[in-house]
């Protein structure tokens, strides 16, 4: 009998959660601003070392979403510029920016979107003795979850957490890994 009434109640939760389901399907464009956190370690600096890095990460995205009722699949493209800086002595570099192409997939809550992303991420570092200037020719890989939530008049707003890796960036040895932590804002077309 509990059994009956446990599966019972999992069937109208999953029912209902798909008569609740938003409508996600179409472009979006907006932007992002928060807070990026790392380590470089930098084995082909001239004083080698891991250094951590935090700052300001901030800039703009766009994509498609395509509802397929409880589910939502779609692609984004994101560009940022960083404010996360390594320094040693007098020797000092800065992570300028990062561009990000990912795919997006999730669970549609109705006005709600659960998802995990992941995808391609590019950078540009610049400015450390003995490293070679880096540009969007070195991708790493990006993973990511978030949450947006649909507001009036085509809006959307949400948070989103996303690790980014970069391996031998630059030179054999030179590895990135730093997270980002971002408030999203967007208008549906």
């Amino acid at each position: 009998m509990n059994r009956a009434l446990l599966l019972s109640a999992i069937l109208s939760v999953s029912t209902a959660t798909s008569a609740v389901a938003g409508n996600w399907t179409g472009w979006y464009v907006g932007g992002q601003l928060g807070y990026g956190f790392g380590e470089f370690d930098l084995t082909n600096f001239n004083q080698p070392g891991d250094f951590d890095t935090e700052g300001a990460v901030g800039g703009m995205m766009g994509g498609y979403l395509q509802d397929y009722g409880d589910w939502v699949a779609g692609v984004e493209v994101q560009l940022d510029g960083t404010d996360l800086t390594v320094a040693t002595g007098t020797t000092g570099g800065s992570f300028d920016s990062i561009a990000r192409i990912k795919a997006r997939g999730g669970r549609d809550l109705g006005n709600g979107l659960l998802y995990a992303s992941a995808g391609m991420a590019y950078g540009d570092f610049g400015g450390v003795s003995g490293v070679t200037k880096i540009d969007l020719n070195d991708p790493g890989y990006v993973v990511g979850v978030g949450y947006d939530y649909q507001l009036p008049n085509n809006w959307l707003l949400g948070g989103e957490y996303q690790y980014h890796k970069f391996n031998d960036f630059g030179a054999a040895g030179n590895d990135v890994g730093f997270g980002t932590l971002q408030i999203r804002g967007a208008y549906r077309f």
